[in-house]
């Protein structure tokens, strides 16, 4: 049986895209935000991935950790860097146990990876990334809003069809308690992207017309009409308690 590790080793295995997308800049625009900027800071991506967004923040400036337990995936990401002509730091570790002293960091992050533990990994996981954070750092992590209606409307179709490939997925709908217990303090949640959420209505048959008009509809709102929608990642920014 595969574990998660396995499945993304595979996935990391193959043919990778790592031209910038809507996501990226949503997450990338999304940090900025909250960091208030990257240069002269030192960031941890905690579960790294591909990398290509902590690549855009060490052109401005960041000093950059990659953290990731797939070897593949750290030799991609290093091959990216190494390709822009950017210096960064890759450690083959699993996050709930980095080998980096104590508050490294001013600002340790990751998205797309807390929703893959049980909430006692996560709850281990956050414990571990506040360690290596500084005492007035932050810690931001984006996951999958369980609010976010297509969003789960095309996993659970794709994974009743047998096409969902990302192995246990926990939708997030709070990191509050689980940051409680990691002795941090959930300062703000909100979510973003809510058009990057229609890409999973593609999973639904003829969710191509439906991924379009929804869209549509969309962009046709207000700004404020369009805050009633829940967006696919939620973002939860914490400081130590």
């Amino acid at each position: 049986m595969s574990t998660q590790k396995d499945i993304w080793d595979c996935i990391w295995s193959k043919g990778i895209e790592f031209t910038w997308d809507d996501l990226s800049e949503e997450i990338y625009q999304c940090l900025l935000k909250e960091t208030k900027g990257f240069e002269e800071k030192i960031f941890i991506e905690a579960g790294s991935g591909t990398g290509r967004i902590s690549l855009r923040m060490a052109t401005k400036g960041a000093s950059i950790v990659l953290v990731d337990y797939s070897e593949r995936a750290l030799k991609n990401a290093q091959d990216l860097f190494l390709k822009s002509n950017q210096k960064g730091e890759f450690i083959l570790a699993d996050i709930m146990n980095m080998p980096l002293n104590n508050q490294t960091a001013d600002i340790t992050w990751n998205a797309g990876v807390l929703e893959h533990f049980t909430f006692s990994e996560q709850v281990k996981a956050l414990e571990e990334m506040k360690r290596v954070t500084k005492t007035e750092g932050v810690i931001i992590s984006l996951n999958p809003n369980a609010g976010c209606l297509p969003y789960r409307m095309g996993k659970y179709i794709a994974e009743q069809t047998g096409k969902w490939p990302y192995g246990i997925e926990n939708p997030v709908s709070s990191l509050a308690l689980a940051a409680e217990k990691a002795g941090l303090n959930v300062l703000r949640e909100y979510s973003i992207g809510f058009v990057n959420a229609l890409d999973f209505l593609l999973f639904v048959p003829g969710g191509q017309y439906l991924q379009y008009e929804t869209t549509n509809f969309y962009h046709k709102l207000s700004t404020e009409e369009q805050k009633l929608f829940p967006g696919y990642l939620l973002v939860s920014v914490m400081k130590r308690l």
